[in-house]
């Protein structure tokens, strides 16, 4: 078994039960240093200074890691990148924190900014409320999507 993190529609226990039949929530825990954007209308994470995605931690088999490859577009729209992140148990009433390697899907480089389907918000919410996080972050990632602050021209994003 191998440790996945969710933050986007794989946050919802229903719809990972379906795609992930071995799949067992561990929890759930921040990647600091990044952020949420919507891309292709669908969820990323991206590197940001001060910022953290809070997301959930899944035992996934390898027949799960096979199901999530197709439904992410591995390894065309998205790579799998290797997190160290801490996950806390509790042991004979004892706090125990621990470092451990995880993996999540982050999406390639070049695609635009684009706002979600209120079909994927929404499997994106009920998922947030599976694993008690907070929705802050998913909702200013679609209001910053939307607002379009990013200029693309020839692919490729334009500084100003």
């Amino acid at each position: 078994m191998k440790l996945y993190l969710a933050y986007g529609s794989n946050l919802n226990k229903a719809q990972m039960a379906v795609r992930c039949p071995d799949a067992v929530p561990v929890g759930k825990t921040k990647i600091p240093g990044y952020h949420l954007v919507f891309r292709r209308g669908v969820l990323t994470i991206e590197p940001c200074v001060g910022e953290f995605v809070p997301v959930a931690v899944w035992k996934i088999s390898e027949a799960d890691e096979k199901s999530l490859d197709r439904y992410e577009g591995f390894p065309r729209f998205y790579v799998k990148q290797d997190f160290l992140i801490l996950l806390s148990r509790k042991e004979n009433g004892v706090r125990i924190d621990e470092y451990q390697e995880a993996m999540a899907y982050v999406m390639n480089d070049g695609f635009r900014i684009e706002a979600p389907s209120e079909t994927y918000l929404a499997t994106c919410a009920k998922g947030c409320d599976d694993f008690r996080i907070d929705k802050g972050q998913l909702f200013k990632a679609r209001n910053e999507a939307k607002k379009g602050e990013e200029v693309w021209k020839y692919g490729r994003k334009l500084s100003w």
